[in-house]
């Protein structure tokens, strides 16, 4: 298959919702194969950002037919029992076009979590024609219980909005369309940790009822010390802005302010896969920024030590940190080096390359996040 480099917008099919750590090309071209018997003739164009849960990636197919015949078995489909969509590309979808699409869109709360894909859009096919709709997924691709759907005229969308209004759940509500920066600005629960030794909830109470009502207040120990998540909610549960409000002057407003000898720590209140991928952002931020620093080593003998290797690199400049990993299951040593400049670590590299150990020729490399590396070999 060759690599996919499409000139026009023509008979591409954009597909989302990959599940990152099982998601391949091969077999993205095996479920097609599997549900049309066509060979796609082109590698998929994939979208990897670690920083977010799924990949998406996007097709094209030159034959008509095909196209139409693949992008209606892949309007939803499954990686591994993972839900999965795709849809034709069209000038409609585009951002751009989001203001001036929003009678046709509306938002659907209350959806069961079993409703999904499918599913879910036989629900709201009754009242018209349908470009696109999609259930929003958490990172394990399980359900967060409200979607979108955009239907090919505003009539449809306002029919769907008058005969969902009352049911008991699938409950449509009028899209108004936000910036993006500031949707995923919006939070109402607000973490809280390094508290002064003695505090409870009466004191946390006190000291964030300034910024707002509080909805509630939950107060824990781990290991680290205490902690706790304050949840701003306004008593008109219609006023949607009144919580991320509160919560976002409570952040800026007390984060690093000191009580009783110590300062807090206050941010928002991220869900455990929002968390994760915060830390993994940060921790790509920093890995990046030590990548030309970084030399990842080995050909040296199994006898090498760190002493060894420090004294053969240190001679090119400070070095920020040494970790040899000792040959273990057939596999033989390796070792990291990282010095504090890149140009001290290119020094190394270039000087070392023809370099023996014992008659052993070391290998010098300039070190890669290993979740980039894996995305390279994958196929």
């Amino acid at each position: 298959m060759s690599q996919l480099r499409p000139q026009q917008n023509k008979n591409l099919l954009y597909i989302y919702d990959l599940p990152q750590k099982e998601y391949t090309s091969v077999q993205l071209a095996k479920i097609i194969k599997d549900l049309t018997g066509y060979e796609i003739e082109r590698m998929p164009q994939v979208r990897r950002d670690l920083n977010k849960p799924f990949y998406s990636a996007v097709i094209q197919i030159t034959d008509d037919a095909k196209f139409k015949e693949v992008s209606n078995a892949l309007r939803y489909f499954q990686i591994n029992n993972k839900n999965c969509r795709a849809l034709p590309f069209t000038n409609e979808l585009l951002g751009s076009n989001v203001t001036r699409l929003a009678g046709n869109n509306i938002f659907v709360r209350k959806v069961p979590k079993n409703v999904i894909g499918e599913s879910f859009e036989q629900k709201f096919a009754q009242f018209g024609e349908i470009i696109s709709c999609k259930v929003s997924l958490n990172d394990d691709h399980s359900s967060r219980g409200y979607g979108f759907v955009c239907f090919r005229d505003s009539e449809a969308a306002d029919k769907a909005l008058a005969q969902s209004a009352n049911a008991d759940d699938t409950i449509g509500v009028k899209f108004a369309p936000r910036d993006k920066k500031e949707f995923r600005k919006a939070y109402n629960n607000v973490y809280v940790k390094n508290l002064p030794a003695g505090w409870n909830e009466e004191n946390v109470r006190t000291v964030f009822a300034e910024f707002g009502r509080i909805a509630s207040v939950y107060l824990a120990s781990h290991e680290n010390g205490p902690y706790a998540f304050v949840c701003y909610e306004a008593s008109d549960v219609a006023d949607r802005e009144y919580g991320p409000r509160c919560a976002a002057t409570a952040v800026e407003a007390l984060n690093d302010k000191e009580f009783e000898g110590v300062r807090l720590y206050v941010r928002p209140g991220l869900k455990k896969g929002e968390r994760e991928r915060e830390l993994m952002h940060e921790t790509f931020k920093y890995k990046n920024s030590k990548k030309r620093c970084n030399l990842y080593v080995k050909g040296f003998p199994v006898t090498t030590t760190e002493a060894d290797l420090m004294a053969l690199f240190a001679k090119f400049g400070d070095i920020e940190s040494l970790k040899l990993f000792p040959a273990k299951d057939n596999k033989q040593p390796f070792a990291f080096v990282c010095f504090k400049t890149p140009d001290q670590a290119s020094q190394a590299k270039t000087t070392l390359s023809t370099h023996q150990i014992d008659n052993h020729p070391l290998y010098i490399n300039h070190y890669e996040i290993k979740q980039y590396r894996d995305m390279n070999n994958e196929m």
